[in-house]
Formats: structure tokens, sequence, C-alpha cells
């Protein structure tokens, strides 16, 4: 099976052990692994894979024992299982940070994480477009320039590198860059988390847009509109054909000599009223 840090779900992890053990040893139950790792419940792991149940720090030291897991993957496994079980955006940044830390160092086809890596910087699709918008020279200076709101030098070259090091981009033998598009491999929660830092950042950008440049360069605008929350998936479908059809319409043979962002802001500023609640705070 996968090494266990192609894995961004402990519960698919455990899953994938128990079918790869069950298949070399007969005699491989739920019952032997809990007698392996000091646990009186032969049903927890069932349950905890199923998440019917969670693991606590005690059960993740005996899981990591009945896994017979080295010391960093054991490390891996705990913070694993601490990130998906956290409720809080902060705290499931802090475990990614520490996931991301424990990785292996060798090259590698498919990295998980990787895309966190890539989103963490909102500059990054910013450097993937202009690396092969316009003849730059390896001039990291000039790359960086162009960048708006301008960027260093350093951060410049190293979006570069990261992205060579992770298949975003790749370089012809004629010095040229042209953009790839790598396997994903990381599990949906940290791709969610990883763009959901890009929005907030996009949006900051959009709000300093307003001062930063003239009407006749952007367009910000708002709209507000009563629907029936039926139509809700309707609205959310015509955005996104709306997205493909500006890229369909921006994706010609004419040189690119400017990068755009478009953030598309869609959500609720007023409900209706709900029933009181005897939780509800008062109003006034």
């Amino acid at each position: 099976m996968k090494s266990i840090e192609f894995y961004s779900d402990f519960r698919t992890f455990l899953a994938d052990f128990y079918a790869e053990k069950k298949k070399a040893l007969s005699g491989f139950s739920y019952r032997s692994f809990c007698i392996k790792a000091g646990l009186n419940s032969p049903s927890i792991y069932k349950e905890v894979v199923g998440g019917k149940r969670n693991l606590t720090l005690s059960t993740i030291s005996a899981f990591v024992k009945g896994l017979g897991l080295s010391e960093r993957d054991g490390r891996f496994f705990e913070n694993l299982v601490l990130f998906n079980q956290a409720k809080q955006e902060e705290t499931k940044q802090k475990y990614l940070a520490i996931l991301r830390g424990l990785r292996y160092r060798k090259p590698q086809k498919n990295i998980p994480f990787h895309m966190y890596d890539y989103y963490e910087k909102w500059y990054n699709p910013v450097i993937r477009e202009l690396a092969v918008a316009f003849d730059w020279n390896e001039d990291y200076a000039k790359l960086a320039r162009a960048v708006v709101p301008a960027i260093k030098l350093s951060e410049a070259r190293d979006s570069v590198h990261m992205q060579l090091r992770l298949g975003f981009l790749v370089k012809d033998a004629g010095g040229k860059y042209r953009q790839a598009a790598p396997d994903i491999t990381t599990g949906a929660e940290v791709n969610s988390l990883a763009v959901r830092n890009t929005n907030r950042e996009f949006a900051r950008l959009g709000v300093e847009s307003i001062d930063r440049f003239a009407p006749s360069q952007r367009d910000v605008s708002s709209l507000v509109m009563g629907i029936p929350q039926s139509k809700l998936p309707i609205l959310k479908q015509e955005i996104a054909e709306f997205r493909k059809r500006l890229v369909a319409i921006a994706g010609s043979d004419e040189p690119t000599d400017a990068i755009y962002t478009l953030v598309l802001e869609f959500f609720p500023v007023a409900q209706r009223a709900r029933p009181k609640g005897e939780n509800d705070e008062k109003v006034g």
C-alpha cells in the first residue's frame, strides 16, 4: 500500500491498512489488531474507520503501536488524526503545517499536500502566468516587479523553483517556460483549506484595487438581490459557466500583456427571520 504520507485522511489509511493486512495474513482481524495495540474494545477499529468514533491521544498511541509504525510515521499519523478531527480552521492550519514538515525530502512523483505549497502564497498563480507570458530571461527582479503589487526577488525565485519542482511549470530545451498540470493527490479537505487562504488574499487585493487602479483598468461592482433558496444551485451554476466563458474568451492566440484576476463573491447578507430560540440574543 501507499506510504502514510500519501494520505490526507487517516480513516482511509486505516481502511487500506486493514485490507492489505487481511490479504497478506489470513489470521489478521480487528481482534488481533486490538490485542497487539493493547486495546480492550475489538470494535474500535471498525468504528473509527466508519467515522462513528474519534481517536483520543491515548488511543492514537495505541493505534500507532498496533499499526507498527516507525517513529516518524507514528508522528505523521498522530498529526493527521488531529488535523482531520480538528473543528477550527486555525487548529487545522497548525497541524497541516506540522504534516508538511514531516514529508520525506527525497524526490517523489506525487507529494501529499503539495497543493497547499502552491496556494500558500497568492502570487504563485500570478507567477505561473507571468513566467510564460513574456521573456524575462531568468531576471527574477524583472519578474518580481511585474507582479502588482510587486514582490521580492527572492519570492519570485522561490515561486518559480517550487513550481518547477512540483510540475506546475516546466522548462524546455530552449530555456522557455510552459505550464503543466501535475497530478493532484491531496485530499479535498487540504485543497479547500489552501484555496480559502488564497481567496482571502485576492479578496483583500480586490479592495485595494479600488484605490490602486483607475476605473478604466478595473471593474468593481456589487449587486444585492432577493432570491428563493431553491434558485441558489442554479445561480451558482451560472457563475461557474460565466467563469468558463471568460476563460474561453481570454484563451486567444494574441500575446498576453497583462495578468488579471477575477474575484466573484456571492454570499447572503440577510435571511428570513428564524423562529426565536432560547439561545438567541436580543437585538436592540
